[in-house]
């Protein structure tokens, strides 16, 4: 054959088709192919670098939160330590204002009791010198009557002498 015509051989026409096809599709497809994987690529490369930016700000501020952690640990055995001492502090002062209190009282039972003991002295001197005083007055009354008797007896007597 030597000239253009039309191939009735189905097997050898559709090998040279596929590979016509083939070929162009390797030609014009290579480009397309390969910006479709550089494109792919590059969205690869920036989610690796995007994921990396993420795990290492991940990672500062997990170190940011155990520092925290570390000083909010601190400042809790701190204040632990604070509200002991405040706590001492004031049992202590609790117990001084007790004893200040206790001693007050004791000081106003010791006073309480002079005055009751001073008034009972009182009372009992007055009494005493009640019953003296009636004691004497009824030996002055007696003496008197005693006295009145003899001088009516005096007088007797002298009227009779005289």
């Amino acid at each position: 054959m030597t000239g253009f015509g039309i191939n009735t051989n189905l097997l050898e026409t559709n090998i040279l088709n596929l590979a016509v096809v083939i070929g162009v599709l390797v030609v014009v497809g290579k480009d397309v192919l390969t910006s479709s994987l550089d494109e792919r690529k590059t969205k690869i490369v920036e989610s690796l670098n995007d994921v990396e930016r993420r795990f290492q700000e991940a990672q500062a501020k997990l170190e940011t939160a155990k520092a925290n952690l570390a000083t909010s640990q601190e400042k809790a055995v701190e204040i632990q330590t604070q509200s002991k001492v405040t706590a001492d502090e004031a049992r202590k002062q609790s117990a001084q204002r007790a004893e200040a209190e206790m001693a007050r009282l004791q000081g106003t039972k010791n006073s309480t009791l002079a005055v009751d003991a001073q008034k009972r002295i009182r009372t009992m001197r007055t009494l005493l010198m009640t019953g003296a005083l009636e004691k004497a007055f009824k030996k002055v009354k007696q003496e008197r009557s005693g006295l009145s008797t003899q001088k009516r007896l005096i007088d007797n007597l002298l009227r009779e002498v005289f």
